[in-house]
């Protein structure tokens, strides 16, 4: 009962106080899809990009593997011939070189992903600024993604008008791979996995 007498006392003092209401404008609304990004001329020829490179880094990578199979075909043919010594330093210099390759692999993977995260930052920030734009055309002062917004005319939607002001502002974004020196020294800048 203490409770109850308690909440209703407070419940009339908040209501007592007045509410500054009018200290915020009224929204005026307009949406955009997510996937707008996606759509852009820009991140489609950054994709177009990385895929290319991709290929040459396959290209590599698999005459890297074939090279590394014959070696160790001609090392296990090698393992008769050979002391048990001679063998075990052979081992060890054929696995030395895999784990090159592997590294080589890993360096390869962190170029892709950082040229792909840094040219997806200059989309991303042209997609803002055209946005705010066009949210300042159509005399909107707040814009929500459309995925959030769970109905609302198709007159609030801005995504066509925003793709096509993206695609004239920033038709393609120039990807650029860091060198393998920059990628080592990145990897070695950041904390290891899982801790």
């Amino acid at each position: 009962m203490k409770r109850f007498l308690f909440a209703a006392v407070l419940t009339s003092t908040a209501l007592s106080f007045p509410i500054k209401a009018d200290s915020l404008p009224a929204p005026i609304i307009c949406v955009v899809e997510q996937a707008t990004l996606d759509k852009s001329a820009a991140l489609k020829s950054i994709v177009n990009q990385l895929e290319k490179k991709r290929t040459e880094i396959q290209k590599e990578l698999a005459a890297d593997e074939h090279r590394l199979k014959e070696e160790d075909r001609k090392l296990l043919e090698s393992q008769k011939k050979l002391s048990e010594k001679e063998f075990t330093a052979k081992r060890q210099d054929f696995e030395r070189r895999v784990h090159e390759v592997q590294a080589k692999l890993e360096v390869r993977r962190m170029q892709m992903e950082f040229a792909f995260e840094e040219a997806k930052k200059k989309v991303y920030e042209a997609f803002l600024k055209v946005a705010n734009e066009v949210k300042t055309e159509a005399g909107a002062n707040l814009m929500l993604y459309k995925e959030t917004v769970v109905t609302a005319d198709d007159a609030f939607d801005t995504s066509g008008k925003i793709l096509e002001k993206l695609d004239k502002t920033l038709p393609s974004v120039p990807v650029s791979f860091k060198s393998e020196a920059e990628i080592k020294k990145l990897m070695q800048q950041q904390p290891p996995q899982g801790k």
